[in-house]
């Protein structure tokens, strides 16, 4: 009876394997279109201790070909170009624009966290230093 059982282990270990679920791997939607919204960012005060809140309204272009354009120079982000890469978590824009010396706005650069549903798209990097957060709060526009 044992041996018979040593025989049939193998068999209904395959058999096990064959029917467990499968992990299928869902593809990531490319954040794509033309977004709309808000930037805003938590830095840290010139004089004295504390931060200061700094906003602005900002539009954002990203195509297919994994390229990116903020439209127009605002009071506080510079308008720049370049491209992106992305994963599930992290999207990651290499900013192409010249950085002009002494001016002092924010660009779309670096490392950031995202969540991306089709509509909504929003970005939120932590730093050290003078800056503590940027987020965008972006929204698909029609």
């Amino acid at each position: 009876m044992k041996r018979n059982l040593f025989y049939l282990l193998p068999l209904l270990l395959t058999l096990g394997v064959a029917c467990s679920p499968k992990n299928e791997v869902v593809p990531v939607a490319q954040p794509q279109g033309n977004f709309t919204g808000t930037f805003g960012a938590l830095v840290k005060k010139a004089s004295g201790s504390g931060y200061d809140t700094v906003r602005d309204t900002i539009a954002l272009k990203l195509t297919a070909a994994s390229l990116f354009k903020v439209a127009a120079d605002t009071r506080k982000h510079v308008a720049s170009y370049g491209g992106f890469v992305y994963n599930g978590y992290y999207i990651q824009f290499n900013d192409s624009s010249a950085v002009v010396p002494g001016v002092n706005k924010f660009h779309l650069k670096g490392v950031y966290q995202y969540y991306y549903d089709g509509n909504v798209f929003q970005l939120q990097r932590n730093s050290n230093g003078d800056t503590l957060t940027v987020q965008y709060n972006l929204k698909k526009a029609n």
